[in-house]
């Protein structure tokens, strides 16, 4: 040690308060996954207004309907942020809806299968009302969700060209970044957000799969 110089005391330093205000990675997935399922269905309501696209109404109405029901009980059930992704699959039919009949494209021509569907979809949302519990909300929500999606899946397969292709594709990413939102790993958490990241993968290799022809046939009417 030089003359002149006293010995010093090494002393950690204080940790670094960490700013509240700064998103977490999942809240930020969160955000991004709604931004992007919001923007999926802005892309279908614009082919809509093009005419490029015509939507059955009974699916999309209760694909309004069944996540944002299943988004309250998500949320009564203490799973977070991830919920916001929920919620804004359940925003953006319903613009899609208002689109449809804004332009006067779609149809609410019910037919036995539709009826079938529908029935199992309100089926199951009734059954939650008398029940109350979340997890049964949101295993029934997932019931009438897919019941709802069965005329969809099935219009995709027959008539292809009557469906805006990207709008599933970009609906795709969007329920990727809903899973990864996840803060907590439960059932709650993961239960609806998986069903939504399978059903949208099945309409996307449905859509782009490759035919031999299209076949719209009546059903690019609806």
């Amino acid at each position: 040690m030089r003359p002149g110089m006293t010995a010093c005391t090494t002393r950690p330093l204080p940790p670094v308060p960490i700013d509240a205000t700064v998103p977490s990675m999942h809240t930020a997935l969160a955000i991004a996954g709604s931004i992007v399922n919001f923007a999926a269905c802005l892309s279908y309501v614009c082919a809509i207004l093009k005419r490029e696209a015509t939507p059955n109404r009974v699916t999309w109405f209760l694909w309004a309907l069944v996540p944002l029901i299943a988004g309250v009980a998500q949320w009564r059930a203490g799973v977070g942020i991830s919920t916001l992704v929920v919620l804004s699959v359940g925003a953006g039919p319903a613009c899609v809806v208002l689109a449809s009949f804004a332009r006067g494209t779609g149809s609410w021509k019910l037919g036995a299968f539709d009826y079938v569907c529908g029935a199992c979809a309100i089926a199951a949302l009734a059954l939650w009302a008398v029940t109350g519990e979340p997890v049964t909300a949101i295993v029934l929500s997932i019931l009438g969700d897919f019941a709802a999606a069965l005329p969809t899946l099935r219009k995709a397969w027959l008539a292809p060209l009557t469906e805006n292709r990207p709008t599933y594709v970009i609906a795709l990413v969007g329920m990727i970044l809903g899973i990864l939102s996840v803060e907590v790993p439960t059932l709650e958490a993961y239960a609806f957000n998986t069903y939504l990241l399978v059903v949208s993968g099945a309409l996307v290799v449905i859509l782009y799969l490759p035919r031999r022809r299209s076949l719209p046939g009546p059903l690019s009417a609806e």
